[in-house]
């Protein structure tokens, strides 16, 4: 039988034959580790990360194989992906006729979309998850099946299931295509899978939320329920626990309880108005800020509220942001438009004047009050609004200044975070995408020279970032 070589993480190599599972190396490890092992990840010799895999997938080539376990952050997001698969083989156990959405892992858990005429009850979640208990504790396997396209198509269209025929369709690129089955449910998915229902224990089902297929307007609107999810029944308990803090801290119920902040239903949602208290909080921290803005060599504007819409045509926003606009307002047989950005107004306010490379950098800054279409199932507190008032600046300099410009930003916002009690977060480098210079206006190579500059700034300050597109 043809042998294939495996490299476990210690660097040790095991000739096993072909075929071969990462459950068969577990065992041969040691009972413990096949009996903690959830997924695996393989990786070509001279490969880095690799992709994850079912303990069962046969391995049919030299590959670095490492087992992963409760300890392993990957294993924690199949474990929640496995678990979104028995939340939806509960509910069409329970509801024969519902048709299926997509069932992904996310931050906390997992959800799945459903389309039913009636809208899912708390007593019905309550059947559901007692539901989930039963099934799990029946140790289903998670199995995956390769099914040709026409008969994958075929098992979805009989049932009915067409938002699975049109996900087919669009995202089966191979002739044969993977399923999971989970008991008697079955389901379009590349995985990978946990090996069995019994380790999902700890999971508790949270809310139902309405969500256009697709997530676009105009299409079905699908019903989505949301689910925590976590190794331990202690971790899922200490979760709740915060989750309850948090809803007694909850801001929304504070402003109105300290008289900070309220929302007047007559004036519409997400319009904030500031009681006689809040608004002496918001005068200090505006102060606060002008005073460092200025101690940093920025000079202060203030730009009007409404400009007309061809300025927001030619800086492209009409193109690029057009559904976070409100629309447009007739004033005397003209377009004009609530500002949704301060960028254009800063950048009239630089033009107004001829400038030498001697005047720069020049710094403009603005506590702008701007106005963006949320729409209103998104609309939350202070968080999510139609109106308010940003921190806004932008930085008009030569090539050469970019990197010390960004790190005077940096510590500018480390300042910020600090003098407000934040010492705990993350850093998000904001790339762009070179596959689709379409979605960015101006010369690539300027793109990238900015890109550049942000990653070797944050570098020469020694700050770990994450690179998002």
């Amino acid at each position: 039988m043809e042998q294939i070589h495996i490299t476990l993480p210690d660097g040790s190599v095991q000739e096993v034959p072909k075929g071969t599972t990462p459950a068969d190396i577990a065992r041969k490890i040691s009972p413990r580790l096949a009996d903690a092992a959830l997924v695996a990840r393989v990786a070509a010799p001279n490969d880095g990360e690799g992709e994850l895999i079912d303990l069962r997938r046969p391995l049919d080539r030299d590959v670095k194989l490492q087992i992963l376990t409760e300890k392993d952050p990957d294993a924690l997001f199949v474990f929640r992906h496995s678990a979104a698969h028995l939340l939806a083989a509960a509910v069409v156990e329970l509801f024969p006729n519902v048709k299926l959405g997509i069932g992904p892992p996310i931050d906390t858990g997992f959800f799945y979309e459903f389309l039913r005429e009636e809208p899912f009850t708390q007593e019905d979640l309550a059947k559901i998850e007692k539901k989930m208990h039963e099934l799990a504790a029946q140790d289903l396997p998670n199995e995956r099946k390769l099914i040709p396209k026409p008969e994958a198509l075929d098992l979805y269209k009989k049932s009915n299931q067409l938002f699975k025929c049109e996900l087919v369709e669009e995202k089966a690129t191979e002739p044969m295509v993977s399923f999971y089955t989970t008991g008697k449910f079955i389901d379009f998915c590349r995985g990978p899978h946990i090996p069995s229902t019994k380790r999902i224990q700890a999971f508790k089902l949270m809310n139902v939320a309405g969500a256009y297929w697709k997530g676009q307007e105009g299409n079905p609107q699908l019903q989505r329920i949301y689910a925590v999810a976590f190794f331990t029944q202690k971790e899922l308990d200490e979760y709740l626990h915060r989750l309850e803090e948090a809803k007694r801290r909850d801001h929304r119920k504070l402003g109105v309880e300290l008289d900070l902040f309220s929302i007047q239903e007559e004036a519409g949602p997400g319009l904030i108005f500031w009681q006689p208290k809040g608004g002496l909080i918001r005068k200090i921290v505006e102060d606060w800020l002008r005073d460092e803005l200025l101690k940093r060599g920025y000079d202060l504007v203030f730009t009007p509220h409404i400009m007309r819409r061809d300025l927001w045509k030619t800086s492209g926003h009409t193109n690029f942001y057009k559904d976070s606009m409100f629309g447009p307002i007739e004033v005397e047989k003209g377009e004009y438009q609530l500002k949704p950005m301060n960028c254009p107004g800063h950048i009239l306010i630089y033009k107004s004047k001829l400038r030498s490379y001697r005047d720069l950098p020049v710094r403009l800054a603005e506590l702008g009050t701007v106005y963006r279409y949320e729409r209103s199932g998104v609309l939350h507190g202070l968080m999510r609004v139609r109106g308010f008032t940003q921190d806004d600046a932008h930085i008009f300099c030569m090539p050469s200044q970019i990197e010390a410009e960004v790190e005077a930003c940096v510590d500018f916002a480390y300042a910020v975070m600090k003098n407000f009690g934040f010492d705990k977060f993350e850093v998000e480098l904001s790339d762009w995408d070179p596959a689709h210079p379409e979605n960015y206006p101006g010369k690539a190579e300027d793109w990238q020279h900015a890109s550049d500059s942000l990653a070797t700034t944050l570098a020469r300050m020694d700050i770990p970032y994450k690179k998002v597109a």
